[in-house]
């Protein structure tokens, strides 16, 4: 039908970050085969209907923070719902967005030598 599509890879780049971070902070000692398919189903919902009409197959890398936060919660949320999720409170489960969100990596760095004018 003439429709291009533009591949693209989704294992390293999107999956498993997210999947990484859900496992991780919510203690699970397993990754289910629901899981892995959680976490591709929340990949594709985050596709919007401007990519696809492209013939894109996942977001534009410009998303892939929130890409890999909604994926982590996904995990989270068939974490709890098996039993698997070990490490949270009921505070971090009333606001898994905000948990997420705060214990995501921010590659902010402060500069290792400070700038400082010295006079004699």
């Amino acid at each position: 039908d003439g429709r291009i599509f533009y591949p693209t890879q989704c294992n390293n780049m999107y999956v498993f970050p997210g999947i990484g971070l859900g496992v991780t902070l919510c203690g699970a000692k397993t990754v289910s085969d629901r899981m892995l398919y959680v976490a591709a189903e929340a990949l594709a919902n985050y596709v919007t209907e401007n990519e696809l009409a492209q013939g894109k197959v996942f977001p534009n890398i410009n998303s892939i923070r929130d890409v890999s936060k909604t994926i982590a919660i996904a995990v989270i949320e068939e974490a709890i719902r098996t039993g698997q999720a070990s490490k949270l409170s009921t505070a971090d489960m009333d606001d898994l967005d905000g948990f997420v969100t705060k214990k995501m990596y921010d590659p902010v760095y402060v500069p290792l030598i400070e700038k400082r004018e010295v006079t004699i």
